[in-house]
């Protein structure tokens, strides 16, 4: 037990060997997949991560969450994550009260680890706050009517649908491991032109485990002919879809395999039931990225990042990233990027 107000007071919890934890969660709103204990699950089987979410409980209920993952390196040291490798993971609780008290239990505990900081991602209680870092995302709402989906698109996304399917392209979706390592080749060529390591094939083949063979996911691969030339991975928990990864083969770019990968991403998605897909964060500088993604009609909006130091007690401001690798990656081979990225992503999340 940590901190207590009236009749509530926060309890932290493994959400993998809580038998409430799940049930609760899935039926709250804006719950996502990087909430869920499966994700939790990921990252501990995958790095050793340790979860440790902090849960609002009242009279023997869960009424609130904000979930954190403790990262342990040698190399760049103790610190919690709201979590990790997630595009956001918001706090799941009714009024900013409930929040304060949530935070300050974590703070408690983070000094009492000796946490460096803890990171925050998209974290709307937090809006008062100085953000560490700025993105982008967009959230499209879902309707079965496909014909209103179609509606929304803008006319360069429907005629580039239009011109992979002409061209020949078929769309395969799956929940089978064969087509999630086919995934993780595409995904290995499209981090090297991007100047970033890829996640290591043991973090896919953990994802297909806990998440896509338990049906809260999807893989969706585009061919042409015998060649896989484009792919990506959809995962959803509760009402809520996210595109989590997506990779292409680059000599294959002016078949629109993308678009049509989309589109039936979003058919099946709204198929499904799910009320809303985001579509990821983007970085800022990615205008290429953001214009593509403002094409299917959905919502474009800031997604802030929020770092309490522990040294200095605050909240740290907006700093650049690490960059000046990134041209360097592009030239390894693939089998030395992988290596980068299965020693490397340990420390980083």
């Amino acid at each position: 037990m940590y901190g207590t107000k009236s009749n509530q007071f926060v309890e932290i919890i493994d959400p993998c060997h809580h038998s409430g934890y799940s049930d609760w969660i899935v039926s709250c709103r804006e719950s996502t997949i990087f909430h869920s204990a499966q994700w939790a699950m990921l990252l501990n089987e995958s790095y050793g991560y340790c979860p440790k979410y902090f849960t609002l409980n009242r009279g023997g209920q869960i009424k609130g969450c904000l979930p954190i993952i403790e990262v342990d390196s040698i190399i760049t040291g103790k610190r919690g994550v709201s979590v990790s490798f997630s595009d956001q993971c918001h706090s799941v609780v009714s009024d900013k009260t409930g929040f304060n008290l949530l935070l300050q239990s974590v703070l408690d505990y983070g000094r009492s680890r000796r946490w460096r900081y803890v990171e925050f991602r998209g974290e709307s209680m937090l809006r008062d706050e100085t953000p560490y870092k700025r993105f982008v995302q967009h959230t499209l709402p879902l309707l079965k009517d496909e014909a209103t989906l179609q509606g929304r698109l803008r006319k360069s996304a429907a005629r580039n649908i239009l011109k992979a399917s002409k061209e020949g392209v078929q769309v395969e979706i799956s929940d089978e491991l064969d087509e999630v390592l086919s995934f993780y080749r595409l995904h290995c060529l499209t981090r090297r032109r991007q100047g970033q390591p890829p996640q290591a094939k043991k973090y896919f083949v953990q994802l297909h485990k806990h998440l896509i063979a338990k049906g809260l996911g999807f893989t969706a691969l585009a061919r042409h002919g015998e060649n896989i030339i484009a792919g990506l991975i959809c995962l959803h928990y509760g009402s809520n879809a996210i595109y989590k990864y997506g990779a292409s083969d680059e000599q294959y770019q002016s078949l629109r395999a993308n678009n049509l990968l989309f589109w039936e991403m979003i058919k099946k998605c709204a198929n499904g039931g799910f009320t809303r897909l985001s579509f990821g964060r983007t970085d800022l500088e990615n205008n290429g990225l953001m214009i593509f993604k403002d094409g299917w009609g959905g919502e474009r909006s800031e997604l802030y990042y929020y770092r309490y130091d522990f040294h200095s007690e605050t909240f740290l401001p907006q700093t650049k990233g690490l960059h000046g690798y990134e041209e360097l990656f592009k030239k390894l081979p693939i089998s030395l990027l992988r290596l980068v990225g299965t020693l490397g992503y340990r420390h980083m999340g």
